[in-house]
């Protein structure tokens, strides 16, 4: 099972991730693009990301909207995957 990260942890990680918060015990971020199309296909491309790390984020699209919540379920809170997720999400963001 992947090592929780401490709340310490978390900090020194979102150093590297600007835009990305720590909350109930999840990384989060919101965006807002263009267009609903935008964000449609952010949503897609993020999708691909998280099937080649088997690792699925929560997403909620809204219009023009989109926000992520990280965290791995089977560990209770954020780990590294989830971290390495919130970097390939935030290298698809325009």
């Amino acid at each position: 099972m992947p090592r929780l990260l401490t709340s310490e942890d978390v900090a020194v990680q979102l150093r590297d991730l600007p835009g990305w918060a720590y909350a109930d015990d999840r990384l989060v971020r919101e965006v807002q693009l263009a267009t609903f199309a935008a964000a449609l296909d952010l949503v897609v491309a993020v999708g691909g990301e998280a099937e080649e790390m088997n690792h699925h984020p929560d997403v909620d699209l809204r219009y023009d909207r989109v926000r992520f919540a990280l965290w791995t379920h089977v560990a209770g809170g954020v780990t590294q995957y989830d971290v390495e997720l919130a970097h390939r999400i935030s290298a698809l963001l325009p």
